[in-house]
C-alpha cells in the first residue's frame, strides 16, 4: 500500500511538474536570394532539454511542382537525421481542407485557440527585409506596399498574441537590382499545461462525428489507409 501511495504521489508531482514547465521556441528564417532557411529550437528547463528543427534546402523539383526540403531534426548532434521530402500541390491541398475539416468539427475553434495564443508570450521579434525593383520607381511603390502589408500583420499578431517587447522591423529599399530577402527571428514562451489545456477543449468541444481527414499525417484518424508518405 505504501509503494501504491508512493509511485501516485511520483506521478502526480511528475505531473505537476510537466504542466508548470515553460517551454520556449525560437524560430528563425532567412530567405536570401534564392536559399531559405527554416530554423526551429525548443528549449525547457533552462536549456536541459531542447529540440531542434531544421530545414536548410527548400527549391523546386525539375520534373514536378512539387516544393522539395531537406530537413534535420534531434535533440543532439550526433542525434540529428537528415531527409529529403517533397511537398506537393496536392499536400497543400490536404492540408487546407483538414484545416477545414477541424473548424466544421470543433465548437468555438476560434475562440479556444485565440485564449492559448493569448497566453504565449513573444519575448523577441525582429522581420528586416530587403526588396528592390531595379527601377527607382518601381522600387519606391514596391517598398510601400512591404511596409503597409508588414505593418497590418505584425498588427494582427499583437492582437493575438502577448508581445512582452516592442516588435522591430523594418524595410530597406535597393534601387540598383531585383531583390526579395528577409529575415525573421522571434522567441515565444507558453507552459505545457496551457496547451494541455487547450487540446482538451478541443476535444470538449468536437462534434459531428469521425472528421475525413485528407493529408497523410492525419488520415490514419480517419481510418484512411490508403495515404503513404514519402
Amino acid at each position: 500500500m505504501k509503494w501504491l501511495l508512493l509511485i501516485m504521489g511520483i506521478l502526480i508531482l511528475v505531473l505537476l511538474l510537466l504542466i508548470f514547465t515553460k517551454v520556449r521556441v525560437y524560430i528563425d528564417f532567412k530567405r536570401v536570394q534564392k536559399n531559405d532557411l527554416i530554423h526551429i529550437k525548443l528549449s525547457a528547463w533552462y536549456g536541459l532539454f531542447h529540440y531542434t528543427f531544421k530545414v536548410p534546402v527548400i527549391k523546386m523539383d525539375d520534373d514536378s511542382a512539387a516544393i522539395v526540403v531537406k530537413q534535420e531534426q534531434g535533440m543532439k548532434e550526433e542525434e540529428k537525421k537528415e531527409e529529403m521530402k517533397k511537398i506537393t500541390p496536392e499536400d497543400l491541398r490536404d492540408e487546407f481542407a483538414d484545416m477545414k475539416e477541424i473548424l466544421h468539427h470543433v465548437v468555438g475553434f476560434h475562440r479556444t485557440v485565440r485564449h492559448f495564443t493569448g497566453k504565449v508570450q513573444v519575448k523577441k521579434f525582429t522581420w528586416h527585409s530587403m526588396v528592390g525593383a531595379k527601377n527607382a520607381a518601381h522600387t519606391g511603390m514596391l517598398t510601400g506596399v512591404c511596409w503597409a502589408l508588414k505593418g497590418s500583420i505584425i498588427g494582427l499578431l499583437t492582437t493575438y498574441f502577448n508581445f512582452r517587447i516592442m516588435p522591430s522591423y523594418s524595410i530597406t529599399p535597393d534601387f540598383h537590382r531585383w531583390q526579395a530577402n528577409t529575415t525573421i527571428s522571434c522567441i515565444l514562451q507558453f507552459r505545457i499545461g496551457q496547451a494541455m489545456v487547450t487540446g482538451i477543449k478541443l476535444l470538449r468541444y468536437w462534434k459531428g462525428g469521425k472528421a475525413n481527414f485528407k493529408s497523410r499525417k492525419l488520415a490514419k484518424l480517419s481510418g484512411d489507409s490508403n495515404k503513404q508518405s514519402f
